[in-house]
């Protein structure tokens, strides 16, 4: 037995209509899939090598928890790749978007880092090679 692939990413959202403005006009992706699964939809978007972002958006909402980077035993980010995060950086800066850390080389990577976080409060690294 193997893994063979990233079938998706999910996140409960706190508002589905800023999120989709979120991914689909800072970070360019597809909105490809809606679901009604009853108390909750699902809401889908077209990430690299067939992977998805899923949006849940539960009718009946809990109260949102709050996290730090450095809680441990709980889920920090997923990251993306651009081909220019000069231009994401710009994007963001313009549109209102929380830049945790700007654009920067991290020598021990090898590649410019930055991290925003969505309307969520679901951080996001976003790196270029």
């Amino acid at each position: 037995m193997k893994m063979t692939g990233l079938n998706h990413i999910t996140i409960n959202v706190t508002d589905l209509e800023a999120s989709r403005k979120f991914y689909q006009k800072i970070l360019g992706l597809k909105e490809n899939g809606f679901i009604d699964m009853g108390d909750h939809t699902l809401t889908y978007f077209e990430l690299p090598r067939s992977t998805r972002l899923e949006l849940i958006d539960y009718e009946t909402k809990a109260k949102q928890k709050e996290y730090k980077e450095t809680d441990i035993g709980t889920y920090r980010h997923f990251c993306l790749e651009t081909d220019d995060l000069k231009e994401l950086y710009r994007i963001c800066r313009e549109n209102g978007v929380f830049v945790r850390k700007e654009p920067s080389y991290v020598e021990k990577l090898s590649c410019a880092t930055m991290l925003i976080v969505d309307p969520n409060g679901v951080e996001i690294e976003i790196i270029e090679k």
